[in-house]
């Protein structure tokens, strides 16, 4: 039987800022690099989600009037979203979009959104925002050469009561099973192609996939252009 991988880009209308549609362009490149087969599918409200049938969903940033849009449609499948998390289903959430899975966003002004629910963190929204570069380490990398992860902050929210799962050493990033929540926008996965292996050889593992995933291209390239003239320089 043909084996495909599946990918959800949920909310890809609203929840596209920054050049976010550039993180499923890289998960699709990545797979049939290896001469594996992939479906994306553009999903957005009025759409019938089944979370059953997806390997791989990727969530974006988006503008705090459409996050609250998305939220409204969301919460119908929180059943499902928590069942596909339990079952190692890969989620990967990325800038404000990790918000949508805690508890709550509460906004400067007072008022309380009530989110998922699905993890224990919530989000407290701030009068300034956070613009900057940031450079992580990714423990679960340790081993490999891509162990630093790039990232760019452009925020104004805390994450708050997020102690024991992060993905990195601060609260603005959330790891459990195969979920990937971290506040960073733009085409993170191209930035950080060792990571998008990582995830990839979980989603090949879960497919009965025997492939072994390039780490020669350009984009890894312009990663140690990156980590080994400019951070390590530093």
């Amino acid at each position: 039987m043909k084996k495909i991988i599946k990918i959800a880009h949920l909310y890809y209308d609203l929840l596209n800022l920054y050049g976010e549609s550039g993180n499923v362009m890289a998960l699709k490149k990545f797979i049939e690099r290896v001469n594996i087969e992939t479906e994306v599918h553009f999903l957005t409200i009025g759409d019938k989600i089944d979370f059953s049938k997806y390997d791989i969903f990727f969530i974006g940033e988006g503008s705090e009037e459409n996050q609250e849009l998305v939220i409204e449609d969301i919460l119908k499948y929180k059943k499902d979203i928590k069942k596909a998390i339990d079952d190692e289903k890969v989620f990967i959430a990325t800038g404000n979009s990790m918000e949508i899975f805690g508890k709550k966003i509460r906004k400067y002004s007072g008022i309380d959104i009530k989110c998922l629910d699905i993890f224990s963190y919530s989000a407290f929204e701030e009068k300034n925002r956070l613009v900057y570069e940031i450079v992580y380490t990714y423990d679960k990398l340790k081993n490999n050469k891509g162990n630093k992860f790039l990232g760019f902050k452009n925020c104004n929210c805390n994450i708050t009561n997020n102690n024991d799962n992060r993905m990195f050493e601060y609260s603005d990033s959330f790891e459990y099973k195969n979920f990937y929540g971290m506040n960073f926008v733009g085409p993170v996965l191209i930035r950080n192609p060792y990571f998008t292996n990582y995830i990839l050889e979980k989603v090949f593992n879960q497919k009965n996939i025997d492939v072994t995933l390039k780490d020669d291209t350009m984009e890894f390239v312009a990663y140690h252009n990156y980590i080994d003239n400019i951070i390590i320089k530093e």
